[in-house]
């Protein structure tokens, strides 16, 4: 029962990860590219710019809008931590998923505790984020733009990280024990 539950949640998690590499190459890392790659009319990667500007269109997501708007300090580091730490640990997460890795008693617990890590700093910012979004000006953004941000965008990636990191901790604390366990034994 435990390992059909592993498999199924090692499947979410797949899916996640497979969804996440190109929101964060197409949306959320966009702005670090340099502006002439995807601002321009002319530019090579236009579709990005047009793909933010009916994100921000559609969603009326604050912290998206291009400048002067004012987007919080913290926002970029969480994006730069996107580029130098999500998309790594993305990139390998598809890869130990797809090929069962994970499983690996010679590299599954470094792969939980990587995981645990990940989540845990996911379920993080993407709180900080939730709760900023909910304070935003109800003259700028609506109830309703913010229970979909806040309850449906964010809310789902924060509820999933949380998922992740809860899980990945009782992966990583079942092989300390057994480890402790055994230890005990000899």
């Amino acid at each position: 029962m435990a390992s059909t539950i592993r498999a199924a949640l090692d499947r979410v998690y797949l899916v996640y990860f497979l969804i996440h590499i190109p929101v964060m190459l197409c949306v959320d890392l966009v702005p670090l590219y340099p502006i002439s790659l995807w601002q321009p009319a002319s530019a090579p990667l236009r579709f990005l710019g047009d793909l933010r500007a009916y994100y921000i269109a559609t969603y009326n997501d604050q912290f998206f809008l291009p400048p002067p708007a004012e987007i919080p300090n913290f926002f970029t580091l969480f994006a730069f931590l996107e580029l130098a730490f999500h998309l790594p640990v993305s990139l390998w997460a598809v890869s130990a998923f797809w090929d069962g890795k994970l499983h690996s008693k010679r590299s599954g617990g470094a792969g939980e505790l990587l995981l645990l890590v990940y989540g845990l700093q996911t379920a993080i910012t993407t709180f900080t984020c939730m709760y900023e979004a909910a304070m935003w000006d109800p003259e700028v953004v609506s109830f309703e733009q913010k229970e979909t941000l806040v309850g449906g965008l964010y809310g789902s990636y924060f509820a999933l990280s949380v998922l992740l990191t809860a899980d990945m901790y009782t992966r990583v604390l079942k092989r300390m024990n057994i480890t402790d366990a055994a230890k005990k034994a000899q």
